[in-house]
């Protein structure tokens, strides 16, 4: 593809400031436009730990579906220590725990000499309980969950399974950061820190809009099938509708040629070794769109009451993904702490300095 020509993923990221920054960049478009669009993406060597699966057993949801033989991936980070009271939780964006590390630099803004840090596998990305994966409710049959269900299948795993009653921070970023804010609203206790990073207590209009379109896309594409699909789809418009909203017109003009446009296009369409499964996707973006912390207490003035954990709230204006503005609003209300960015990489900011600098310094205080 016309991205990774332009920069190896197997180049070794290095630490000086101007290249470090132009290196994680292009790495990070290159790699969630492949995930956003369902595409296969090539995975880098990375040193993350192996990948561990809890069984929580048969889960209802919010809706009362049931998931059956539900398990939920994970995998950690650091050393517990004696008082199992130095655990961050990092739930995964739309990719998976390998992709979080690579994405958004998990174990760069979480300190590992000093947390026990767990990434976790969300429900239906394809490595916990999914569409894709799943022998007895496969594609169609599984039953749509919330973001809400996201966070009660972990809060399951980590008490029953892993020991752990307490967390000393939750950190999150897009579909993570939904995650985090519902944490912090459905078990206030449960942690000391949350941090969002481009989330929002629920979605503006704007987000609803392109969401529902990109979904028309998808099922529009007669190679869906209705969702019973023997081939992933490539969905070509849902391909450009990612496209205009990733990012910003200065990013996309200063990466792709003009006269370069349909080359650029077409070769996001081309399979890799690995793949997104798209009913994966479209299950998590029906979540997504469904995500209301105030749900419970009918308002964000009364929601930002229920929190008790101190909150990092890390947004940025040009974010065309999920707007920010309710997310600037409800930090003032639960008396967080507010970074507000003006970047032209919009909604893809994680790798940046200044959210993981920021991160790092919140957790450590």
């Amino acid at each position: 593809m016309v991205l990774s020509g332009w920069w190896s993923l197997n180049q070794k990221l290095t630490h000086k400031s101007k290249q470090y920054n132009m290196n994680r960049m292009i790495l990070c478009l290159v790699l969630i436009f492949k995930i956003a669009t369902q595409q296969n993406v090539y995975a880098q060597n990375t040193t993350d730990t192996k990948q561990q699966f809890a069984s929580i057993g048969n889960f209802t949801l919010e809706n009362g579906q049931q998931i059956t033989d539900c398990k939920i991936g994970y995998r950690t980070f650091g050393k517990l220590n004696s008082a199992r009271s130095n655990v961050v939780i990092y739930p995964t964006a739309g990719g998976n725990t390998t992709f979080m590390l690579q994405l958004f630099g998990a174990t760069e803004e979480v300190d590992t000499t000093q947390f026990y840090l767990i990434l976790i596998d969300a429900l239906g990305n394809g490595i916990s309980s999914s569409p894709s994966n799943s022998t007895s409710q496969p594609k169609t049959l599984f039953p749509e969950f919330s973001i809400r269900d996201m966070v009660n299948t972990q809060y399951k795993m980590l008490t029953e399974n892993l020991n752990i009653h307490h967390l000393e921070a939750i950190v999150g970023g897009s579909m993570g950061g939904l995650q985090a804010m519902q944490w912090a609203v459905s078990y206030p206790d449960f942690m000391d820190k949350v941090v969002a990073i481009e989330a929002s207590p629920k979605l503006c209009s704007y987000d609803l809009l392109w969401m529902q379109t990109y979904m028309e896309a998808v099922k529009s594409d007669t190679a869906y099938h209705g969702g019973n699909y023997m081939v992933n789809p490539t969905s070509p418009l849902a391909v450009h509708l990612m496209q205009l909203l990733l990012t910003t017109p200065s990013i996309v003009n200063s990466m792709v040629a003009s006269d370069s446009v349909s080359i650029w296009l077409s070769s996001l369409e081309k399979p890799n070794p690995f793949t997104v499964d798209c009913n994966n996707f479209l299950w998590q973006t029906k979540a997504v769109m469904m995500h209301d912390i105030t749900k419970a207490a009918g308002s964000l003035e009364n929601t930002a009451k229920v929190i008790k954990a101190k909150m990092l709230i890390i947004a940025n204006k040009q974010d065309h993904i999920i707007n920010q503005t309710l997310s600037i609003k409800f930090a003032a209300m639960a008396n967080a702490e507010l970074i507000v960015m003006d970047s032209d990489l919009g909604h893809l900011i994680f790798n940046e300095k200044i959210p993981t600098e920021a991160t790092r310094k919140f957790l450590s205080k």
